[in-house]
Protein backbone atom coordinates (compact mmCIF):
# COMPACT_ATOMS: atom_id res chain seq x y z
CA UNK A 1 0.00 0.00 0.00
CA UNK A 2 1.45 3.24 -0.59
CA UNK A 3 2.00 5.79 2.14
CA UNK A 4 0.69 9.12 1.69
CA UNK A 5 2.49 12.17 2.29
CA UNK A 6 0.85 15.02 4.64
CA UNK A 7 2.34 18.53 4.95
CA UNK A 8 1.23 21.11 8.34
CA UNK A 9 2.83 23.88 9.00
CA UNK A 10 3.53 23.34 12.23
CA UNK A 11 4.52 19.69 11.77
CA UNK A 12 8.11 18.79 11.34
CA UNK A 13 8.73 22.92 10.39
CA UNK A 14 6.10 22.33 7.49
CA UNK A 15 8.21 19.53 5.87
CA UNK A 16 6.81 16.18 4.05
CA UNK A 17 5.62 13.09 6.45
CA UNK A 18 4.66 9.75 6.47
CA UNK A 19 1.52 9.20 9.31
CA UNK A 20 3.00 6.68 11.89
CA UNK A 21 1.51 3.32 11.99
CA UNK A 22 -1.20 3.23 15.69
CA UNK A 23 -1.33 0.57 18.21
CA UNK A 24 -2.82 0.05 21.18
CA UNK A 25 0.15 1.61 23.17
CA UNK A 26 -0.59 4.86 21.66
CA UNK A 27 -4.36 4.57 21.65
CA UNK A 28 -3.91 3.75 25.41
CA UNK A 29 -1.91 7.42 25.95
CA UNK A 30 -4.38 9.24 23.63
CA UNK A 31 -7.07 8.04 25.64
CA UNK A 32 -5.80 8.74 29.32
CA UNK A 33 -4.53 12.52 27.92
CA UNK A 34 -8.24 13.12 26.54
CA UNK A 35 -9.92 11.97 29.55
CA UNK A 36 -7.41 13.92 32.10
CA UNK A 37 -8.26 17.22 29.70
CA UNK A 38 -11.90 16.81 29.95
CA UNK A 39 -12.18 15.52 34.03
CA UNK A 40 -13.02 18.90 35.27
CA UNK A 41 -14.12 20.80 32.38
CA UNK A 42 -18.26 21.18 31.62
CA UNK A 43 -18.59 20.65 28.04
CA UNK A 44 -21.15 18.68 26.01
CA UNK A 45 -20.40 14.98 24.75
CA UNK A 46 -19.77 16.11 21.01
CA UNK A 47 -16.37 18.60 22.58
CA UNK A 48 -15.84 15.72 24.37
CA UNK A 49 -15.40 13.54 21.11
CA UNK A 50 -13.56 15.92 19.27
CA UNK A 51 -11.08 16.21 22.15
CA UNK A 52 -10.56 12.35 21.92
CA UNK A 53 -9.99 12.89 18.16
CA UNK A 54 -7.37 15.90 18.52
CA UNK A 55 -5.32 13.39 21.43
CA UNK A 56 -5.28 10.56 18.88
CA UNK A 57 -4.24 12.94 16.43
CA UNK A 58 -1.55 14.48 18.72
CA UNK A 59 -0.63 11.24 19.95
CA UNK A 60 0.78 10.47 16.11
CA UNK A 61 1.75 14.06 15.54
CA UNK A 62 4.19 13.98 18.10
CA UNK A 63 5.73 10.65 17.40
CA UNK A 64 6.79 12.78 13.84
CA UNK A 65 7.42 16.58 16.02
CA UNK A 66 7.67 16.71 19.75
CA UNK A 67 6.86 20.26 20.06
CA UNK A 68 3.29 19.89 18.45
CA UNK A 69 0.63 20.82 20.94
CA UNK A 70 -3.13 20.14 21.61
CA UNK A 71 -3.47 23.73 21.09
CA UNK A 72 -1.52 23.66 17.86
CA UNK A 73 -3.92 20.53 16.60
CA UNK A 74 -7.41 22.07 18.12
CA UNK A 75 -6.18 25.09 16.17
CA UNK A 76 -5.56 23.69 13.22
CA UNK A 77 -8.55 21.48 12.89
CA UNK A 78 -11.45 23.75 12.83
CA UNK A 79 -13.52 22.02 10.09
CA UNK A 80 -15.70 19.11 10.97
CA UNK A 81 -14.57 17.29 7.49
CA UNK A 82 -10.98 17.73 7.98
CA UNK A 83 -10.94 16.26 11.65
CA UNK A 84 -12.72 13.04 10.62
CA UNK A 85 -10.76 12.58 7.76
CA UNK A 86 -7.34 12.80 8.96
CA UNK A 87 -8.21 11.00 12.35
CA UNK A 88 -9.17 8.45 10.44
CA UNK A 89 -5.82 8.38 8.55
CA UNK A 90 -3.95 8.35 12.26
CA UNK A 91 -6.58 5.77 13.99
CA UNK A 92 -6.16 3.27 10.59
CA UNK A 93 -2.51 3.69 9.99
CA UNK A 94 -0.96 0.21 9.61
CA UNK A 95 -4.37 -1.65 10.28
CA UNK A 96 -4.50 -4.99 8.83
CA UNK A 97 -7.39 -6.74 7.35
CA UNK A 98 -8.17 -9.52 9.62
CA UNK A 99 -10.71 -12.15 7.64
CA UNK A 100 -12.67 -14.83 10.01
CA UNK A 101 -13.73 -18.31 8.69
CA UNK A 102 -16.02 -20.23 10.12
CA UNK A 103 -16.11 -24.07 8.95
CA UNK A 104 -19.15 -25.00 6.90
CA UNK A 105 -22.10 -26.61 8.40
CA UNK A 106 -23.98 -29.51 6.49
CA UNK A 107 -27.66 -28.63 5.73
CA UNK A 108 -30.48 -29.51 8.44
CA UNK A 109 -31.99 -32.55 7.87
CA UNK A 110 -36.03 -31.76 7.50
CA UNK A 111 -38.48 -33.38 8.95
CA UNK A 112 -40.71 -34.94 5.98
CA UNK A 113 -44.56 -34.33 6.24
CA UNK A 114 -46.24 -36.79 4.57
CA UNK A 115 -50.37 -35.67 3.58
CA UNK A 116 -53.05 -38.29 4.72
CA UNK A 117 -55.29 -38.31 2.22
Amino acid sequence: MKKIKYTMKFVNEGKEFVIPEWNVQKHERAMVNAVKATKAKDISDSEKENMVKFYIILEALQEIDSSVTIEDVSGFFVHPDNIIEFFNAVYYAGKKDIYFHQEEKPPKKRKGTTKKN
